[in-house]
């Protein structure tokens, strides 16, 4: 474990060795919206369409969210700029690998959705990945049940109006200056790494979804549905393939547009090569700027 210094937060390490442009970029470009990016990208769901069908025959209960998950871990384990976040107006290295996502109990309407927060390690194969995911999810998909951001807003929202206004602001001047209780930070669905959607759960594509002023969190992950298409080869042949369309919002005063790409081509090439998911990386990189 890295030891803080003075100038980090306990959620992120300060930036020191960046280019300087991040330095007045955050004074320029206050908010999240006010510097959003939006990324497409197709990946090819084949091979591990494939996978899944041999894992269930092995008795293994496991889909294409925790593959989705799992690419996302080895990607942010090799590509570490992308676990970035502005608060205070400085850049900081996050700490930890969460990711957000909103869970509807019931595939109905009128029924309440809760969001979980996973905590992953680096080093996590699609397995574990698989085995968190279902234990959350498992954990919080009841009707009935509650997690501690459902606890804690039930409580809040009973406030008067100016109460509940200015509890607001003040917690928001607390994460400014990196001051923020610690439990509200645990709680918090805005305070991650990645927030990610799935929309293909209820047949629709990927949406481009703005990411959240309050909050540390930098990208935006949206997935779409599954869909067979023909793919003419080089050869005059056509071959059937599985693709999924996905769309990635990024705050870019975390990394330049290079590196976010080849983040994104990383992604790619794992769905390509979706066995290397289930043995841990060779090598786990740190950000290099900190």
């Amino acid at each position: 474990m890295r030891k803080r210094r003075f100038g980090d937060r306990y959620d992120g390490f300060r930036i020191r060795k960046g280019d300087p442009t991040n330095v007045i970029i955050p004074y320029l470009m206050k908010e999240r919206n006010d510097s959003l990016v939006y990324f497409d990208l197709e990946l090819d769901l084949t091979k591990v369409e494939e996978l899944i069908k041999q894992k269930r025959k092995e008795g293994l209960d496991i889909g294409i969210l925790d593959y989705m998950m799992a690419a996302l871990v080895r990607t942010m384990s090799q590509y570490p700029r992308a676990n970035r976040f502005i608060a205070g107006r400085r850049l900081y290295a996050r700490n930890e690998l969460l990711i957000s996502m909103a869970v509807k109990k019931k595939i109905d309407i009128n029924t309440p959705e809760t969001i979980v927060k996973f905590k992953f390690d680096l080093e996590d194969t699609v397995y574990n990945v698989c085995k968190n995911i279902r234990k959350q999810i498992a954990d919080n998909k009841g009707v009935d049940t509650s997690n501690s951001l459902d606890g804690l807003l039930k409580v809040v929202n009973h406030l008067p109006r100016f109460i509940y206004s200015a509890a607001v602001n003040f917690v928001t001047w607390l994460d400014f200056h990196g001051k923020m209780p610690k439990a509200i930070n645990r709680v918090s669905p805005f305070h991650t790494s990645i927030f990610l959607t799935n929309m293909g759960s209820i047949g629709e594509e990927a949406i481009y979804h703005h990411i959240y002023n309050w909050g540390t969190t930098s990208v935006f992950f949206a997935m779409g549905r599954k869909k067979k298409v023909n793919v003419l080869n080089s050869d005059g042949t056509i071959t059937e393939k599985k693709i999924m369309r996905t769309r990635f919002t990024a705050d870019e005063r975390i990394a330049d547009g290079l590196y976010l790409a080849s983040f994104l081509k990383y992604m790619r090439y794992l769905f390509l090569n979706p066995e290397l998911l289930e043995v841990a990386p060779k090598q786990v990189f740190e950000d290099d700027q900190i």
